[in-house]
Formats: C-alpha cells, sequence, structure tokens
C-alpha cells in the first residue's frame, strides 16, 4: 500500500518559515519602518495573513527586540495594562540576572506599582503587578513609559506590534489619549498597529478628531499575486512527490481570489482528496472539494444572513456578482433593486463594520470567498 505524503499547506495557525509565501516586499517595508524608528497602521481583513507577516519580521529582525500584544481578548483598562506589562516585562527585561537584581530593576520601572517575580514548579520564571487595580492615569503611563525607559539604556532597538488594535474603544476610548501621549515621544521605538476592521481603523488614524490622527503610516495589507500563489502550490505538490494540474490550481486560486489563508486551505482540502487516490480530472472534482468546505459552514453562513437586514442582503448579493460596474452605478442599483445612494451608504458602513465586505480602491468585495460562493448559491 503506497504511504500517504504529509499534507505541506498550513492554516488557520501562525504561518511559519516552511509554509509562508513570499510578501517581500511587505516585509522588506516594514523592516525599513523598524529600523528607521517609524511606526506603521496595518489593514486587512481577517485571514490575510498579518500575524503571519509581523511573526515572519520579528524573526527576521536580529538587532531588534519584538514584541507582540494582541488585544482582541482583553477585558478592560486593567487587564490591559497587567497583560502589556506581563509581555514588555518577560522581553525586556534580563531573566537569567539573579532574583535580587531583576525584582530591583523591575520595581525601578515599574514604580509605585508592586512588580513581583515568581516562578512556577518548573523554575519558569512570572511577571505580575500587585495592586489591585490599575486604572488612575499615573499609573497607565508609568506603564506605557516602561519601553521607552528601557530604550535608553539599550543599545538595540524596539519594536511593538498590537494586533487587532481596533479594539482599543472597546477597552477603553481614553487609552488612544494616553497612548499618544506617551507613544509620541519614543523616538527610538517603532509601533506597529494591525488591524481587521477598516472602517475603525481608519477613524483611529484618518480622522482628525482622533489622538492617533496622521500619528503612523498607512499600509493596506492585499492578496498575493496569482503567479506567485500558483509557484507557491505547485511546488509544495512536487516536493510532496504528488502530481497536481494546473488546471486545479487555477480553480484553487479562483475560489480562494489569492487570499492566503483560503488558498492554503483550499489547497490542503485538494492535496488529502489527490493523497487519497482522488482523480482531479473528474468533471466533477471542482464542486466535490468546494462541498466539502462549504456544507460544514453552511449553518453559520445562514445564522449571519438571518441576522442582516433586506437591503444588507441585496447589497451582499450585488457585491458577489459584480464584475467591472460600479456598486453605485444606476445600472447595479436597477438590476439588484439597491436603495438609494444615501442609504446604500449606510449598508456599506454597517457590512464592513461587521467585517463581511472590505473596500479596496474604488470596490468593495466579500471578505471571506466560502460565504461568496454560498452567497452565490442563493436561489
Amino acid at each position: 500500500m503506497k504511504q500517504q505524503s504529509i499534507n505541506p499547506f498550513q492554516y488557520g495557525v501562525v504561518i511559519d518559515d516552511r509554509a509562508f509565501c513570499n510578501r517581500k516586499e511587505e516585509i522588506s517595508y516594514l523592516k525599513n519602518q523598524i529600523k528607521n524608528g517609524y511606526s506603521t497602521w496595518l489593514f486587512s481583513p481577517r485571514r490575510f495573513g498579518k500575524t503571519s507577516l509581523i511573526e515572519k519580521v520579528f524573526r527576521e529582525l536580529g538587532d531588534t527586540r519584538c514584541i507582540y500584544v494582541d488585544l482582541y481578548n482583553i477585558k478592560s483598562k486593567d487587564d490591559f495594562c497587567r497583560k502589556y506589562s506581563k509581555v514588555i516585562a518577560e522581553e525586556l527585561f534580563n531573566w537569567k540576572d539573579d532574583i535580587k537584581r531583576l525584582t530591583k530593576n523591575l520595581s525601578h520601572a515599574f514604580n509605585q506599582l508592586s512588580p513581583t517575580v515568581s516562578f512556577d514548579e518548573s523554575g519558569v520564571p512570572g511577571f505580575s503587578l500587585n495592586v489591585h487595580k490599575v486604572e488612575k492615569q499615573e499609573d497607565i503611563e508609568t506603564i506605557l513609559e516602561v519601553p521607552y525607559k528601557v530604550s535608553l539604556k539599550s543599545s538595540k532597538r524596539i519594536c511593538i506590534a498590537f494586533d487587532e488594535f481596533q479594539e482599543i474603544n472597546r477597552i477603553d476610548p481614553f487609552l488612544l489619549n494616553w497612548m499618544r501621549s506617551s507613544f509620541q515621544r519614543h523616538g527610538d521605538i517603532s509601533y506597529i498597529f494591525l488591524g481587521s476592521k477598516q472602517s475603525m481603523m481608519e477613524d483611529i488614524f484618518s480622522s482628525i478628531k482622533s489622538p492617533f490622527y496622521e500619528f503612523a503610516a498607512k499600509m493596506n495589507l492585499a492578496t498575493i499575486p496569482k503567479d506567485e500563489l500558483f509557484a507557491f502550490v505547485e511546488e509544495n505538490f512536487r516536493k510532496s512527490n504528488l502530481p497536481i494540474e494546473k488546471q486545479t490550481i487555477d480553480k484553487i486560486l479562483d475560489k480562494s481570489e489569492c487570499q492566503p489563508h483560503f488558498t492554503q486551505y483550499f489547497a490542503s482540502i485538494v492535496f488529502d482528496l489527490i493523497n487519497s487516490g482522488r482523480d482531479q480530472n473528474d468533471e466533477n472534482f471542482q464542486d466535490f472539494w468546494m462541498k466539502k468546505i462549504i456544507i460544514p459552514q453552511a449553518d453559520v453562513f445562514h445564522d449571519i444572513y438571518d441576522q442582516i437586514t433586506n437591503s444588507q442582503r441585496v447589497t451582499l448579493q450585488a457585491i458577489a456578482r459584480l464584475d467591472e460596474s460600479g456598486i453605485y452605478s444606476e445600472e447595479t442599483r436597477t438590476q439588484y433593486g439597491l436603495p438609494v445612494s444615501s442609504s446604500l451608504s449606510e449598508v456599506l458602513k454597517a457590512l464592513q463594520k461587521r467585517g463581511l465586505i472590505y473596500k479596496i480602491d474604488d470596490k468593495y468585495k466579500i471578505t471571506n470567498p466560502i460565504f461568496k460562493v454560498w452567497l452565490l448559491g442563493l436561489k
């Protein structure tokens, strides 16, 4: 019996170097931003690979202390301060120091916040703050200033990346003011703000009323060019000694719309099918693997569809089907029964806020290509 090959495609996780595809220009740009001490705000819909990209950049920056903070599951201002303090303490302080020296250094940095070092059963050190609740402005500012204090004594540059940064308004709107007040003085630190909610990130960085107005350079993370993804898929099949037809790769990229997560996901499904003996030249092969992907998610898509208005439904249907015609054109409005322009703008904003669509140049696109296929299948 022929031994099956190990699936080389990764999805749903932070991609390692083995499964990382291209992004050479983006990596080079971010490296230059960091080395020059500039800050960047980066938008892309979820699953475009923001986190994988920034971690790839961090792995390649040996002369920089890199810190990653995910805001998605942070509940409150106090929760932010404790988790941020823990991350920066563990990344910026030398945990090989003896406990007396380490505790002294932490006490100087986190002045009046009662920092504590403890060790688990394996001897791994941990950090915590003993104050009852971190909510006073001066305590928060103390924490925000720690990386800058460390940078003054360090020969290495520091870069701090905040993922899902649009969540900061949910955590506490005043944090934006305190962050801007501190960060604008941190000349030796590069900040990167990653976000997946387009309208919310625009409000933070492009609204003249926002404390972060023009604080950082904008960077959009686009899909990966088709020829690069084609070569990536083809090469992974070749390394696994598994044949794949060019038309099969074209179908994968057509359905994934060259989004990196969905390309790896679809290629993984196709890989397993071919690996198990399924004939990719069968005329029903594409329908088979697409149904294998859509059916488990159909209930989720039904729930989403049930929760939106009729105007939002017809707008999604139009966006899924549009090719060259703009969403605001009279032809499109008539064909799909869309609301008038002023109402349509509000509908589009609502769909963007839900993360169901995103805007690139002057066009709107469905964020999830599987959802798009499901929409196209509605009668």
